[in-house]
């Protein structure tokens, strides 16, 4: 069997080596490898015998050799599920971090329903004035806020432009610009309506409804069925 005569030299060289191999499952074979070869059994198979037949092995060498390889086969198991665990433990540290800033993010944009909101409350909820607060957007006579879109009504922002207003007609028309006044004095389309109802659709169901637009009068969108909202050049 292997006797080194330093042994603190030996585990100190061990332990080096066994930190620099990557990944963990040749950690696992690095292992196996050493547990076999200090059993006596990886120098009766290089010098080409059958270790039973041809060497003489005591029954106390023949145990620490099978609790060595049991054991090796055991740490390669383990080690090589290792990364995965760790990988699996870092994906549920990050979702618990995305749930408490999630919150945090909800509680900083909050903003109380009420019956009635006049064009200008939910003008100073633009998102210009906090990068945190609320964005207050009417469509078709109901204010909705949508902070968790802030990426897409912030200041900037690709549909920044209905943030803080009444953008009823901007969605029912795909328009990405305020219209102008001849523009504004026709009535919606029935088509214009059918957008405008899919793009209702769309903000109940991701975003808070806080309540309705004074003055807006009755809805355009009751006797249309939704269709899916289309943007047209300006």
């Amino acid at each position: 069997a292997f006797k080194p005569k330093n042994w603190a030299g030996l585990l100190a060289t061990v332990f080096r080596c066994f930190h620099m191999t990557q990944p963990r499952t040749f950690r696992a074979l690095f292992l196996w490898c050493l547990l076999t070869y200090s059993s006596g059994f990886v120098p009766a198979v290089r010098r080409g015998r059958n270790t039973l037949a041809k060497r003489d092995v005591s029954a106390l060498e023949l145990v620490f050799g099978a609790s060595a390889v049991g054991v090796a086969a055991g740490g390669w198991v383990w080690l090589s599920g290792a990364e995965e665990r760790e990988l699996r433990g870092k994906w549920r540290d990050f979702e618990e971090k995305q749930k408490v800033d999630n919150e945090e993010r909800r509680l900083r944009a909050y903003l109380a329903p009420k019956p009635c909101w006049t064009l200008e409350e939910i003008a100073k909820y633009d998102g210009s004035e906090s990068m945190t607060g609320p964005i207050l957007i009417a469509v078709d006579g109901v204010v909705f806020n949508v902070w968790s879109g802030r990426h897409f009504y912030g200041p900037g922002c690709e549909y920044g432009i209905f943030s803080g207003r009444d953008a009823t007609r901007l969605l029912a028309k795909g328009l990405l610009e305020l219209e102008d006044a001849d523009a504004a004095a026709k009535p919606l389309t029935l088509a214009q309506r059918a957008a405008l109802a899919g793009w209702l659709f769309t903000f109940r169901s991701k975003y808070e409804c806080l309540g309705k637009l004074e003055g807006t009068g009755g809805s355009l969108t009751d006797d249309v069925d939704p269709a899916i909202p289309v943007f047209m050049d300006s």
